[in-house]
Formats: C-alpha cells, structure tokens, sequence
C-alpha cells in the first residue's frame, strides 16, 4: 500500500519514514508539508493511498481542519492522525469522526512503534483518554456562561451586570473554572 505522510517537520517526517518503511505492505511513502500539498495529492490519486499519517499543525491547516476536509473526501477510515496535540476535544471527535486513529508524537517510543503498526495493520488506535468527556472538568452553569462571556470580550463589570451578579461573583467563577482546569 502507498502511504502518503502529512508532515512539515523533516525530523519526524524521516524517522516516520524510516519505521513504516520496514513494513512489507508498505509501497511508496509520498511526504506533504503543507495542507495543500496534501489536498493536491489526494485528489490528483484519490485511489492511490493505502494509509494517510497526518500531522494536524501543517502550513494551510488550523486544528482539525485539514482532517475534516480528508474526510469529505471520504479518506478518514484510512488517515490516522500522528501529532504532537494532545486535546481530548480533538481525540474525541476524531474518533466519533470515524477515523483510524489519534497517535501523540510524545508517547514512549516502544507505545509509538505499537501504535504505527497496529495503524498499519489497519487497526484503529486511540489514547485511551480518548473517552468522551474524559479529561474534561465539569463546570456549573454560572462558570459556563462567565467564561463564554468573557471569550466575548467582556470585562469582569460588564458580565456581572448581563448576568445581574456582582463583579466579585463573576471572579469567583471564572477563578473556579479555570482552576477545574488545571
């Protein structure tokens, strides 16, 4: 099979390389560096490619949105995301998403071996935080609506008079919410 590698780090594109290299199903191994590389690739030879390894934070992608565009087409049982973003929102929905895999870049070597062969064997492959809501505090309403204020733009006074609370309230709150998490 042909794997194309979506990497812009040349450290990690050529150890990444290297390893999948020895699998006998692998074919040719095509490295982009950017997400338009990328998209070019997969749709010049949409039939082509076997197993895709992506890197979410390439030139022309922000979070997940070069996966979501492998996706549409069609390509996310097939692209297993090899990142160093450890975000269990992201983990999460990757997984809901249907694709083959979330793979942290910082894991143990010996883990990071195991988890690109069970993904070249075709096995999905997730850390196991990948559990929806795990990892992710639980915030009362209060904190929830402070903090959606304030990623508004919302100073402190401001939100405590929307939310006909005292500006000392509103503190606690978004004080409590960020120490749930961490």
């Amino acid at each position: 099979m042909d794997v194309l590698l979506i990497e812009d780090q040349p450290v990690v594109s050529e150890a990444t390389t290297d390893k999948i290299s020895r699998d006998a199903r692998v074919g040719i191994i095509e490295i982009c560096n950017t997400a338009d590389q990328a998209l070019q690739a997969l749709r010049w030879q949409p039939e082509r490619w076997g197993l895709i390894f992506l890197d979410l934070d390439v030139p022309g992608a922000v979070g997940l949105s070069l996966a979501m565009e492998i996706k549409r087409l069609g390509k996310a049982p097939i692209t297993c995301i090899l990142t160093g973003s450890q975000r269990p929102d992201y983990i999460a929905q990757i997984e809901a998403e249907g694709f083959l895999g979330y793979i942290l870049k910082a894991m143990e070597v010996d883990a990071l071996v195991r988890a690109l062969d069970a993904a070249l064997a075709g096995n999905r492959v997730f850390p196991a935080m990948s559990c929806p809501g795990a990892d992710v505090p639980r915030l009362t309403v209060r904190q929830t609506q402070c903090l959606q204020l304030v990623s508004e733009g919302k100073s402190s006074k401001q939100i405590a008079q929307i939310l006909s609370l005292h500006a000392g309230t509103v503190n606690y709150h978004i004080d409590s919410a960020m120490d749930a998490w961490g």
